[in-house]
């Protein structure tokens, strides 16, 4: 008995010292960390608001059903315009409204001035591209523009108004526009044959078929330009 207990006393340190060397099994991996909620993307930002249309009902797609009825007409005029480099000045479906009392009248939304008078509808544009690149008109919504003799009666125009040839109503401008229009008027409008009025409305009346003004009163001396 002794002589066993002998011989572990001297393995006991055998033991141990092996138990030391060996290897021992790697500890586990902590635990992943939960994936993070991924960051709230933020709101798309709201998109710009245009200015409101003047004439809402007669819009581009009123006019693209209109036109419809309409098309060679309407797209020897646009090649018109495009010839004479002036295709971009203002949008066909607002070159082509009609007057603004085209319900009442039983007329069309739009209609075509005849051919005849296209050169008017360029040299007016032509007009209407340099006081914008000058900035007297910065941004213009045309209302209404050509109409033949019986809608023009029907809608109060003048028996020699020159929306039978070729003129625009434009919407209400800011003050410092329509003051801008009004200095271009007195001091280069001789030189473009160039007619200026503002009705009680507040739209703006531009044609090239004559230097004048006028008002309410349809006279030179009620014109706004020379107050």
């Amino acid at each position: 008995m002794r002589t066993n207990l002998r011989r572990l006393a001297l393995l006991w340190p055998l033991v141990a010292a092996l138990a030391a060397c060996s290897p021992r099994a790697p500890a586990p991996p902590p635990p992943a960390p939960a994936p993070s909620a991924p960051p709230e993307a933020p709101a798309p930002a709201a998109p710009a608001a245009s200015a409101p249309s003047a004439d809402r009902e007669r819009d581009a797609v009123l006019f693209t059903h209109w036109r419809a009825t309409h098309v060679a007409e309407v797209d020897a005029f646009e090649e018109f315009l495009v010839r004479e480099h002036v295709a971009a000045v203002v949008p066909t479906y607002q070159l082509l409204r009609s007057a603004s009392m085209w319900k009442e009248c039983r007329a069309e939304p739009f209609q075509l001035p005849p051919a005849v008078e296209w050169p008017a509808v360029r040299d007016l544009l032509v007009l209407l591209r340099e006081l914008r690149k000058r900035g007297v008109l910065l941004d213009f919504e045309v209302v209404s523009a050509y109409r033949d003799p019986r809608l023009n009666k029907c809608a109060g125009g003048a028996p020699g108004s020159s929306h039978q040839r070729f003129a625009v109503d434009i919407a209400p401008l800011p003050e410092p526009e329509g003051a801008r229009l009004c200095r271009f008027w007195r001091e280069e409008g001789k030189a473009w044959d160039m007619g200026v009025s503002r009705y009680p409305s507040g739209r703006i009346h531009i044609d090239r078929t004559g230097y004048r003004t006028w008002g309410a009163s349809h006279r030179r001396a009620s014109s706004y330009c020379l107050e």
